[in-house]
């Protein structure tokens, strides 16, 4: 009883009792080339081993700031808006024992050229970026200032129209230039970092200050190379559950799907790492399984068209919008239909219809892009068969528990007859 009380305390407890205990540590923030963009991460002071890609240079920086755990996520965090001192100094690069570079801190922006979401980002450092920062501002402020003279323009033509119907003047009005367009460009505030770009292998760092080791700053650089392949994937969406896709990474991985049915595909540029090296590089604390692909979507795929060969028969589909609708039955199921002009698609795919004969197999296949994924149809479930499969463990644990009992009884009728026995 004593025990229930306190649990219930416990759980009465105000959120602030969660509240992590805090200590100040020096952490690495960096900003890491993944092989496809740069994202941003962070190394805990708990973590030995930093990871890297070859192949782009990435931005790391040391940081002192506050550090907790979280047990619920069992992951450290840090508290950048609470504190963030950056620690300045010279990076020293260190492999089998000797000194391959002394990097001093610059400031780094990067470029996107087509907007952050597109990806295909690239790092200025130095005067480059700073440069590059002041020009994107300056043009920023140009295009604010263009879109606001043609925003002016736009209301004096509306108000001149207006009164030329109020005065019934049938001159003609020169219409205004259309609003300007927005430019994806990017380029980010420049901060200061040290630009790290090295071959494959097992290296050293450590943050020197007037030649001197600053404390806690000592860690293992590992270098990946970027063997990620680039290739196309599939994602399969059933009908019935549009908003959980099924992913089809590999051609050895066959679609099972029922006979007379409609499922829909569509298709993403990816790429292929090692699980372990990846996850290392982009969020050092999540788990990894050694020896796993991995495939990091990129940008989806629909300009394709896809050949469907089913019973030595070709046919192409290509992915067109779609509209879904909740049905109001009671199954809560979807209806998947051809957007219609002026709708707001929810989502863009290729329409695959499987043959109503169980066992048939169709290939979907882009012979320019080495893409190939076979589906066989399967037939209706068999209830009956279902139900025999889901008794059956239980039906042999009885059954062994019977031949139990029995072995028992006998053994127990054998030692009784024994002790009986002149």
């Amino acid at each position: 009883m004593i025990r229930l009380v306190l649990a219930l305390l416990l759980l009465a407890t105000p959120a602030w009792a969660l509240d992590p205990q805090r200590h100040e540590a020096v952490v690495i923030s960096a900003r890491v080339w993944d092989g496809y963009q740069y994202k941003e991460t962070f190394l805990p002071s708990t973590a030995p081993v930093l990871t890297l890609m070859a192949g782009q240079d990435s931005a790391i920086a040391f940081v002192r700031t506050q550090e907790y755990y979280w047990p619920l996520s069992r992951q450290v965090y840090v508290d950048f808006e609470r504190q963030r001192e950056p620690v300045a100094g010279v990076l020293r690069i260190e492999r089998d024992g000797e000194v391959v570079a002394e990097v001093s801190e610059a400031p780094f922006a990067i470029l996107y050229p087509e907007g952050a979401v597109n990806g295909d980002g690239s790092l200025l450092w130095g005067a480059a970026a700073l440069e590059g920062f002041a020009a994107y501002e300056q043009g920023e402020r140009d295009f604010n200032r263009r879109f606001v003279e043609a925003q002016r323009a736009q209301t004096a033509y509306e108000q001149a129209l207006l009164a030329a119907a109020r005065a019934q003047d049938r001159r003609a009005i020169a219409p205004p230039p259309p609003l300007p367009e927005p430019s994806l460009r990017l380029v980010t505030r420049p901060t200061p970092a040290f630009r790290v770009q090295l071959e494959p292998g097992e290296y050293r760092i450590v943050l020197l200050q007037d030649g001197r080791e600053v404390p806690d700053t000592r860690r293992q650089l590992r270098v990946v190379a970027s063997e990620g392949g680039a290739a196309l994937v599939a994602d399969i969406i059933p009908e019935e559950r549009w908003t959980r896709p099924l992913a089809a990474n590999d051609e050895a991985a066959r679609i099972y799907a029922r006979a007379g049915s409609t499922f829909y595909l569509t298709l993403a540029e990816a790429t292929r790492f090692d699980e372990q090296d990846y996850l290392a590089i982009v969020s050092p604390q999540a788990p990894a399984v050694e020896g796993r692909d991995l495939w990091v979507r990129r940008r989806p795929q629909e300009a394709a068209t896809l050949q469907v060969l089913a019973g030595g028969r070709t046919s192409d589909v290509t992915a067109v919008p779609l509209k879904v609708e909740q049905t109001s039955t009671s199954g809560f199921g979807y209806v998947v239909r051809t957007a219609k002009a002026g709708e707001t698609p929810d989502l863009k795919a290729y329409t695959i219809a499987v043959p109503t004969d169980a066992g048939t197999r169709l290939q979907l296949a882009i012979p320019q892009r080495t893409f190939v994924r076979n589906v066989v149809s399967v037939g209706p479930r068999n209830a009956l068969l279902g139900i025999v499969l889901a008794l059956l463990p239980a039906a042999v644990g009885i059954a062994l528990l019977v031949v139990g009992l029995a072995t028992h009884r006998r053994l127990r009728h054998d030692h009784s007859g024994q002790g009986a026995s002149p």
